[in-house]
Parts: structure tokens; sequence; C-alpha cells
């Protein structure tokens, strides 16, 4: 991958509602050009015809919304239960959303440019970026919060341990934010790493 000498090139991850995508939002406000793979995945899943069909092929008409769109959760629920669907899914969109997030990087016209990964240790991929940071909550808050999205318990400790465990995504990281306390305790957090990278 080819950057520019001076950019600085950041992966954020972290567990499952441990505040990655918020801590993302804040370093946007603070002028990184930023970019989410679910982001990428959802516009792959709503526009790539090939995608979808695959995806029909394998799973049935149960993943369309009545609308015609391909429903997301459903999708979460078949592959979070299964780990060979897990893989498949993995196989079918990770190359695609990996393309579209380097060709972001590439082209990036700010000199910081952040990525949010949520499997970037998973993927093992953590050379592309100069630095990493990891959000991290405790377990029950994770739990509370995702019992806040609708989830049952049963679903949530799926998703959770569908991840690597968040102990070792802290131990890979270059950085880690507290993710467990407020909304504000997290931005000044954001605010205090900004100001560290940017003299990079």
């Amino acid at each position: 991958m080819t950057l520019q000498s001076t950019q600085i090139l950041v992966g954020i991850t972290g567990g499952i509602a441990c505040g990655k995508s918020s801590a993302l939002r804040e370093f946007q406000k603070l002028g990184w050009a930023g970019i989410s793979a679910d982001n990428i995945a959802g516009e792959i899943l709503s526009s790539d015809g090939p995608v979808r069909l695959k995806i029909l092929e394998r799973w049935g008409p149960r993943v369309l919304r009545d609308c015609g769109n391909i429903d997301k959760s459903v999708i979460g629920g078949i592959v979070f239960k299964s780990e060979r669907e897990r893989k498949w899914i993995g196989n079918l969109l990770h190359p695609i959303i990996r393309t579209r997030w380097l060709s972001f990087a590439q082209s990036c016209a700010s000199k910081k440019c952040m990525i949010e990964l949520p499997l970037l240790f998973e993927n093992e991929i953590q050379n592309y970026f100069k630095y990493t940071i990891t959000t991290y909550s405790p377990l029950s808050m994770i739990y509370n919060r995702l019992n806040e999205r609708g989830l049952s318990t049963e679903d949530a400790t799926v998703r959770v341990h569908s991840q690597l465990e968040l102990s070792r995504k802290v131990q890979f990281a270059d950085f880690v934010l507290w993710g467990g306390g407020s909304m504000e305790f997290l931005h000044r957090q954001v605010r205090e790493l900004d100001g560290f990278l940017s003299q990079d």
C-alpha cells in the first residue's frame, strides 16, 4: 500500500459496544478523515449485485426485508450462531471491504486518516497502520449496552465470544481508550490522544 510519506494512518478497533464508533466520530470532529468497515459492509450489502446474489443463493429470501433489501439483523442472527456461516460471509465480504478502505486511505487528502475495523487483530492487518487503538469497556457494561439495543443475553454472549478476547486486543494495541465511562470522558481521551498523534 502506498501512502503519503507524512500521512498518519490509524486503525481503531475494540470489543462490541465499547465505544469505537463514538471515538471515531469524535476524531472526525478533530479533523481526521475516517471510515467504518461496518458502514462499508452495509453499502456492499445494499448495492453490490453479485454479493447479494451469493447471499440469496446461500440463505434464501429469509434474509430480505419486505422492501427487498438485505436485512443485516437477520444475517447477524445467522452468522453469529454458526462459525461456518461466519467464515463464509467473512470470506465473501472482507476482501471487498479491505479493497475499499485501502482505496480510501490511499486517496485520503487529510494527513490524519483513521479506519474503524472491528476485526483488525482477528484478521491480522495491524501492519497496515502506523498506530492501532482499542476501545475497552467492562464486560458487564457491554452486556447492558447490548441488552439496551434489544439483544438477549444469549445473543449478546454469542456476539462477544465471536471476537478475539478483549484483553488480547488491549495487549496488541498501541493505545487504549476507556469506553466504560461517560461519553464526555471518552471524548476527553480522544482529544488528548489526537494532540499526541498530531505531533507525529
